[in-house]
């Protein structure tokens, strides 16, 4: 994305209309019946005096058995056809959308990301937002019609390859079209109602948060909180778009997320991810130089996989740590040698079965680690490594007791 003043001063599709961005996840348009009920929602939203642009998920799980169907036939899909493929998810529910808004009587029209000017980088599969140019919608919003997009998508400008943005990036698009569209407000429509405190799934007593500061949300988000895209809330607190999270299935407010930061450390909710794997590089030359540039080559060879750690003592002997799913991280083992360059020695390890439970807030430090030590002490769960910043607290644990975990540390320092 442009950075905020110049968006404001160059972009003359930035316009001052008043418009709402509504982003519907798969579960809230999984079927002919969840789809006609979006469409009244949506027809509800433009009958209170908004220009509505929508942006949409493949139906249910439709992604997963694409990739399925994927995997069946290729044993290593190529990743320009991936993005082909998986892009007609979105395709089909947009156009089924403005179906079901026509038999409302509301004028519709849909578009995919390339269509709507969602501009990306290169990358398929993880493709990330450079601009955005939407005057297509914006002459379709001001001509009374409800703007349909497929979310996930959009095209590199130099290559002209459709591209995907990666798990989840339906919301990254949404976020990005609001700020395109002078800051609207964004709401993402799944199906909990807002974002809790942990997942309920595991911890019964989690709750939702009415309202999160940015931060706070970004961090739960790339920590293994489920409800937002990491990358969506990272957009929309640079572009400073407004988000609020609610169920697609109700009229409970949800979570607002904005700039609500307070003074004086505050815990907020506590997130947890199991079954992750670690890789670790070890070097025994090149120094800095070379790891900045192992680091470098792994971050734009495999974007979702996370560094979490560079640890170096000295220039002789760094070492490097990333986690992410088994997946990413038994390939990156196999591109490893074409990755590490040719000026040091670098071997790598890699550890299956990897936990982590995080404490996220504000102002967070050696007294909540304190408590959070205690409460995972008091259920007996073993501390393997802990990791602190001012707005996490990162405790690596047994795979086999992460959910105890995730329990233990929203009893003694949520509720």
């Amino acid at each position: 994305m442009l950075p905020r003043d110049a968006l404001e001063a160059a972009n003359p599709y930035n316009s001052p209309m008043a418009v709402l961005v509504q982003k519907y996840g798969g579960t809230s348009v999984e079927g002919p019946e969840r789809i006609r009920a979006v469409a009244g929602r949506v027809a509800a939203a433009r009958a209170a005096g908004n220009d509505v642009l929508v942006v949409v998920s493949a139906m249910g799980q439709t992604t997963d058995e694409l990739l399925r169907l994927a995997h069946e036939v290729s044993a290593n899909p190529n990743r320009r056809e991936l993005d082909m493929l998986l892009t007609t998810g979105e395709r089909v529910t947009m156009a089924l959308l403005a179906m079901a808004l026509g038999d409302l009587g509301v004028p519709a029209i849909s578009f995919t990301g390339s269509q709507s000017g969602i501009l990306t980088d290169a990358g398929h599969g993880a493709a990330r937002i450079i601009d955005v140019r939407p005057e297509r919608l914006r002459k379709e919003l001001e001509q009374g019609k409800v703007v349909i997009v497929a979310g996930f998508q959009g095209v590199n400008p130099v290559t002209r390859e459709i591209t995907t943005l990666g798990r989840g990036g339906s919301d990254t698009t949404a976020a990005a079209l609001a700020a395109a569209f002078g800051r609207a407000r964004c709401e993402i429509y799944t199906d909990v109602a807002g974002v809790f405190s942990a997942d309920p799934r595991a911890v019964p007593a989690a709750r939702v948060i009415p309202r999160l500061d940015y931060r706070v949300c970004s961090t739960l988000a790339h920590l293994g909180g489920r409800v937002l895209h990491a990358r969506c809330v990272d957009l929309a607190a640079r572009e400073r778009v407004p988000l609020v999270v609610r169920s697609s299935f109700d009229e409970s407010p949800g979570t607002e997320i904005g700039e609500f930061e307070m003074e004086g450390p505050r815990v907020e909710a506590v997130a947890h991810r199991g079954d992750c794997s670690i890789a670790i590089a070890e070097g025994s030359a090149g120094g800095r130089s070379q790891a900045r540039g192992l680091i470098e080559a792994v971050a734009d060879a495999f974007p979702e996989i996370e560094l979490v750690a560079h640890e170096q003592a000295d220039d002789a002997n760094p070492a490097l740590v990333w986690t992410g799913s088994r997946e990413d991280v038994e390939a990156l083992q196999q591109e490893f040698r074409a990755l590490r360059g040719s000026d040091g020695k670098w071997a790598l390890r890699v550890e299956h079965g990897a936990a982590y439970v995080s404490v996220v807030g504000l102002g967070l430090g050696a007294r909540e680690a304190a408590r959070a030590e205690e409460a995972l002490e008091r259920a007996g769960v073993a501390l393997i490594a802990l990791r602190v910043s001012p707005t996490a607290l990162v405790f690596r644990v047994p795979n086999e007791r992460v959910a105890d975990a995730a329990r233990a540390l929203h009893a003694g320092l949520v509720e």
